[in-house]
């Protein structure tokens, strides 16, 4: 009779340990591991949309601010944001990343 119920607590541990939670260290790491400026503004994207960030184009054309969403039990839903700087020199080009605070509902 104890077996369910560690399994059950067992299973509640788990699904609470894959609980996203908010580490702006992590994700600056994450990003900066992910794309680096002086690559083309085409590929940054691309990476960033595999890893579930949409990006849209500023109005402007010199700014792309791209976010995803994540959602933690404590905190609710969470905003990581991530702003690609197109190069000066380069429209094609990203010319730098500004990795903004992550922002939560809770």
């Amino acid at each position: 009779m104890r077996i369910p119920v560690v399994l059950a607590a067992l299973a509640l541990a788990l699904s609470l340990g894959g609980c996203y939670t908010v580490n702006q260290g992590k994700l600056g790491n994450f990003v900066t591991s992910t794309i680096q400026p002086g690559m083309t503004l085409d590929e940054a994207l691309v990476r960033m949309r595999a890893e579930q960030f949409d990006c849209q184009s500023s109005s402007a054309g010199t700014l792309t601010a791209c976010t995803r969403t994540q959602y933690s039990l404590v905190r609710g839903e969470c905003q990581e944001r991530v702003d690609l700087v197109r190069s000066a020199a380069s429209v094609r080009m990203l010319g730098g990343i500004d990795i903004l605070a992550i922002k939560c509902s809770r």
